[in-house]
């Protein structure tokens, strides 16, 4: 390249910088929305993150179990079934043990946590896992020789007692006199 295509070039470089605008503005007014959030409680905002939580969890074991139990089902239909009355009684003792100690929770209740402004999100978590238990259940009572199934059956038994635990601990709304009567 010789030296004038360099000056050449240079000059309509220097040209470009000009002819750019000074400044870059958004699209859309974006002040208003930086506001809005500006003027949101740090409470307000740790709940919407809370619940942004709870979403992503419910749809991440939504999504496990689904792929759990297709798979399950899969094998299942492709292996030929075995009689396994040993793990099935294995199975229902161990359904029992759990179901007990969720009434034994909720008796030793030293709270009323279904008060609390943050129990939507737990209670929903609690609904999910034990529909998800209820299946896994199921689909175990069908191959219970599923080593996977068993952990992740016993995996949302044990989220669910630490979800009824973590509710003991949430703050609590107290109750006006009107609902007493």
């Amino acid at each position: 390249m010789s030296h004038a295509n360099i000056n050449n070039l240079d000059s309509q470089l220097a040209k470009l910088v000009k002819q750019a605008p000074k400044e870059i503005a958004p699209e859309q007014d974006l002040w208003l929305g930086i506001e809005r959030q500006l003027d949101k409680s740090e409470f307000q905002q740790t709940n919407s993150k809370r619940s942004q939580q709870w979403r992503r969890l419910a749809v991440a074991s939504i999504l496990l179990l689904t792929g759990v139990l297709g798979s399950n089902i899969w094998q299942s239909s492709m292996l030929p079934t075995t009689e396994g009355s040993a793990l099935l009684t294995t199975l229902a003792d161990i359904r029992l043990q759990h179901q007990q100690q969720v009434e034994q929770l909720s008796v030793q209740q030293h709270v009323n946590w279904q008060t609390s402004q943050f129990s939507d999100p737990l209670e929903e978590g609690i609904k999910q896992l034990r529909q998800a238990a209820e299946q896994i259940y199921q689909a175990l009572q069908q191959s219970p020789n599923d080593k996977e199934l068993w952990q992740l059956w016993l995996w949302t038994q044990a989220k669910e007692i630490e979800l009824l635990q973590q509710g003991q601990s949430l703050p609590v709304t107290p109750l006006s006199q009107g609902a007493l009567i």
